[in-house]
């Protein structure tokens, strides 16, 4: 979506806990378009559809779908950080969104192309074993202070 001539975009992603507080962690593939994340730690989402009128929190459980094959519903979601950076050399704008999902039971998991595999982590070692981009560290040590996880 473009607004002033600034590209706004927006992207969400969700903390999928299980009945056994663990978390689910899927490992990027190949990415060639951008290879630094390749074979990287990455939580189900991905971007909003803005211009089809797609909200956030619909387009993290769309994106769990097809990244994970995880159904999520509504109720079962809480946003748990947002933050919106400026990319100048891009004329862009980026809103990120993290959601938490707590599931009282774990959901068989079937990853896309996008994935190369899964795991479900303890959330206590969530951030001790894994190295996340920074906006989802962030978002999880928020959730961590706050007590969302």
């Amino acid at each position: 979506m473009m607004k002033s001539g600034v590209i706004i975009e927006s992207v969400a992603k969700t903390v999928v806990v299980n009945g056994k507080n663990e978390a689910l962690v899927l490992t990027i593939g190949d990415y060639k378009a951008r290879p630094d994340k390749s074979h990287t730690p990455d939580l189900p989402g991905g971007q909003i559809e803005i211009a089809d009128g797609e909200s956030e929190m619909i387009g993290a459980i769309r994106e769990a779908e097809e990244e994970a094959g995880i159904v999520l519903k509504p109720e079962e979601m809480t946003l748990a950080y947002t933050k919106t950076r400026s990319y100048k050399d891009e004329n862009k704008s980026v809103s990120f969104f993290l959601y938490i999902a707590h599931l009282d039971y774990t959901p068989e998991v079937v990853i896309s192309w996008e994935h190369e595999k899964y795991e479900w982590v303890p959330i206590d070692h969530l951030l001790k074993t894994k190295t996340f981009r920074p906006f989802y560290k962030e978002g999880i040590e928020y959730a961590f202070d706050n007590k969302l996880l």
